[in-house]
């Protein structure tokens, strides 16, 4: 899907807008259980066209530090990890305004000027001075009311492109290496490698960008990706970097999670893993600096339990113990990876999907919602990479969330499909159309 950013300086609104398309237009096809997440990103539906909207923090210009250009730059990495930027702005431009419009207009990015706080018709009159930006007519919304917001979204998506950027065709396996700053990404990256590829250093938040290197293991083409880790506290470089994260996570095909074994597995360890399965990614946890903890022959198999109990939706996501400093199983956990990866492209015939969901039902008829009980005629896989299961039935809108979780762990029970969530679809057929 393509990824829309939310940008501008401090108090315009970004927020208020972020949270009302978030809590109103948010696609939910499978609220996943078990998981609190933080969100700063939401998957939007308007007019039958998906995208993510990523919600920034402000950018402040500091000018008795001179830090200005500094700022505007930060405008600039966000744009280009993004297909459309709404530029928040008010009625009153400001001079920070002017600066971070002027670095949009240089990249020549894709931007949609959203003048925010217009909530009374007379306001409309005083939009004279936006367009000086120079970024194309201005769309005038009351994030706070509501007012504008549905002309908005429909200009909005004329605008989208097909699909996000990096999310083409690829021959490649792409891999993420995703976690918090200083566990150890771009260290697991060179000794998979076998050679300093990466900055490593000590001081958390090295890596700012996204570095991705090729390389073939078993004959075939992958390309691993090192990020910036993923801050709590989300501003200036840091919320940046974690925008880079996002867009990387999405043009990948498998997650591969660090987390540091002297820590545990923590909140933003289970927002991160949330956000590879949001997106249907592949995902794998890796536990690195193995060799410094003290453990026998049973703190491994102690310490996946506690993250499944901890973190249940992850109940089918692989877990490898590992050390990047002496390589104690980073070769295995390649291979775990190649694993995930051939089960995300696997492929199951209409007529066994259907034998598992038919047995499934007649188990567990689905319940009755608004005086409705829906009725499944029959499923499919529609695709693979991430598998995608398509449902016909009559009354698709009453299939509750719950049976739908149930349905997907049945298809699992029975496919596996380790490391791998599942996309289920369900699709409203007419009556005497099978």
């Amino acid at each position: 899907m393509p990824v829309v950013a939310i940008l501008g300086r401090p108090n315009v609104g970004k927020s208020t807008l972020f949270n009302r398309l978030a809590r109103q237009r948010r696609a939910v096809v499978d609220e996943t259980a078990g998981v609190t997440r933080d969100r700063n990103y939401a998957n939007i539906e308007w007019s039958g066209k998906q995208f993510v909207i990523v919600d920034t923090g402000g950018l402040v210009i500091d000018a008795k530090e001179g830090i200005e250009l500094a700022i505007t730059a930060q405008a600039e990495i966000a744009a280009k990890e993004a297909d459309i930027v709404l530029f928040v702005i008010e009625r009153k431009i400001m001079p920070e305004d002017m600066s971070i419009a002027k670095k949009l207009r240089k990249g020549g990015f894709n931007v949609i000027p959203v003048v925010n706080k217009v909530d009374k018709e007379q306001f409309l009159l005083e939009l004279g001075e936006v367009w000086s930006l120079g970024l194309g007519e201005p769309i005038p919304i009351s994030a706070l009311n509501g007012r504008g917001v549905g002309d908005f979204l429909d200009k909005l998506v004329k605008r989208l492109p097909e699909t996000g950027k990096g999310e083409g065709i690829h021959s490649e396996i792409r891999v993420a290496i995703i976690g918090k700053p200083n566990v150890g990404k771009s260290s697991y990256v060179n000794r998979l490698l076998g050679e300093e590829k990466l900055v490593v250093n000590d001081i958390p938040g090295t890596t700012r960008d996204a570095i991705d290197t090729p390389f073939l293991y078993n004959g075939k083409r992958w390309l691993l990706t090192d990020t910036a880790g993923i801050l709590r506290k989300q501003h200036g470089l840091d919320y940046y970097s974690s925008l880079r994260t996002i867009a990387t996570i999405k043009r990948s095909d498998i997650v591969m999670l660090l987390t540091d074994a002297t820590e545990g597995f923590g909140a933003q360890d289970k927002r991160i893993a949330g956000m590879a399965i949001d997106f249907y990614k592949g995902l794998v946890i890796g536990i690195n600096k193995w060799d410094i903890v003290e453990v026998d022959e049973h703190t491994a198999i102690e310490r996946e339990r506690e993250i499944h109990y901890n973190a249940r939706f992850l109940n089918f996501v692989p877990i490898i113990t590992l050390s990047a400093l002496t390589g104690m199983r980073v070769r295995k956990s390649l291979a775990m990876l190649e694993m995930v990866a051939e089960e995300r492209s696997r492929r199951i015939s209409t007529s066994e999907v259907n034998k598992v969901i038919e047995a499934a039902v007649g188990k567990r008829p689905p319940p009755i919602i608004d005086g409705k009980r829906p009725n499944i005629l029959f499923a499919t896989q529609e695709r693979s990479n991430p598998p995608v299961f398509v449902f016909f039935c009559r009354g698709a809108r009453y299939v509750a969330t719950n049976y739908k979780r149930y349905l997907s762990n049945r298809l699992r029970e029975e496919f596996s499909f380790k490391g791998v969530p599942l996309k289920l679809v369900f699709r409203e057929r007419k009556s005497g159309v099978r």
